[in-house]
């Protein structure tokens, strides 16, 4: 059976995404595809760690019977053509789970909608259900990227926190 060898193929020799080991150099430079926030709660005490930030890594898309883990095959535009059908088909309702850091999870029910159109193409951006005001997109990273965003966000939500 042959291999897919694209960026965002991952081998068996490769630890688990959840394991607590560090990541290996092979591993940081793994291309992944992550979370870009792109609009933020209108309200500050609704801000807790188990909202999406940037920097998260997109590990599962529920949207209706349609699971899809990752690897993603073809990153953030095969996850676009994903959101394109699915909005089309009025399959609206979507369910991610990311990692954040070795093993943290957090998951966002939202809603699939049209953002911002970038030369030429629709791009399909999610909703929380609960906040309207909070949406996400999608951004191919590399591991080590997206592991430098969560430090970066972990400090800066202390840093709110305790002000």
């Amino acid at each position: 059976m042959p291999m897919d060898r694209s960026p965002y193929y991952s081998s068996s020799s490769d630890s688990s995404p959840f394991s607590s080991s560090g990541s290996s150099p092979a591993k940081a430079s793994t291309v992944v595809l992550s979370i870009e926030c792109l609009k933020g709660s209108s309200k500050a005490d609704e801000w807790t760690g188990d909202m999406l930030q940037t920097g998260d890594i997109v590990e599962e898309l529920k949207i209706g019977n349609l699971t899809v883990k990752s690897p993603f095959k073809n990153g953030k535009s095969g996850v676009q053509r994903i959101l394109h059908n699915s909005f089309k088909q009025k399959q609206t309702s979507i369910r991610v789970r990311v990692r954040r850091g070795s093993d943290d999870l957090a998951e966002l029910q939202a809603c699939i909608v049209p953002g911002e159109q970038l030369v030429g193409k629709k791009q399909y951006v999610l909703r929380a259900i609960d906040d309207p005001n909070y949406a996400v997109g999608f951004f191919d990273r590399t591991e080590s990227e997206c592991l430098n965003l969560q430090g970066t966000m972990q400090r800066l939500t202390f840093r709110v926190w305790n002000f």
